[in-house]
């Protein structure tokens, strides 16, 4: 079985398609691909602004999307996933990273943390230049050796739509 994390702009790419509610679908009922929750990923789209009504829309559907795909598969927080998420953060800084801990980078790392402690296989993600940047990539798999975790796989949005678009 594939135990799998979703990067927030997937859920967001995803509600643009034509056929959003079709491949939502075959997500949940794929037996061997399970999509977990994670604290972070729903808060930060609770915290999409609401500033007009299309975006207040927006968040709704987000939100009722993202606990369908994710009900009953739950990853909890910890001290432990920070402090990972920290260390990536440094050694990322020390690899010539350029962005600080309270951009977005900060949520990645925490995202990756997350699929890393918990032994995922996948992470969805379109971020190239944050979570996908090379040099995260490389703070991820230096950190992960010394901690002996297993760094999961990164895969794009369009590889989610190629996997479930194909399935009849």
């Amino acid at each position: 079985m594939l135990r799998v994390l979703f990067d927030t702009n997937i859920y967001g790419n995803l509600l643009e398609e034509v056929d959003a509610l079709q491949i939502e679908q075959k997500v949940k009922q794929e037996k061997e691909f399970v999509v977990y929750n994670f604290p972070l990923i729903r808060k930060e789209i609770r915290n999409i602004p609401r500033v007009t009504k299309a975006s207040r829309k927006a968040r709704i559907l987000l939100l009722e999307m993202y606990d369908r795909i994710t009900e009953e598969h739950y990853l909890r927080n910890s001290i432990e996933i920070t402090f990972l998420a920290k260390k990536y953060f440094d050694h990322y800084k020390n690899l010539g990273g350029t962005y600080g801990w309270d951009t977005n980078i900060q949520i990645d790392f925490m995202i990756v943390a997350c699929g890393s402690f918990y032994g995922l296989d996948i992470v969805y993600s379109d971020d190239q230049r944050t979570m996908l940047g090379r040099t995260a990539l490389k703070a991820y798999q230096h950190i992960n050796i010394n901690e002996n975790l297993r760094t999961p796989s990164f895969l794009k949005y369009k590889d989610l739509l190629e996997k479930f678009r194909k399935k009849d």
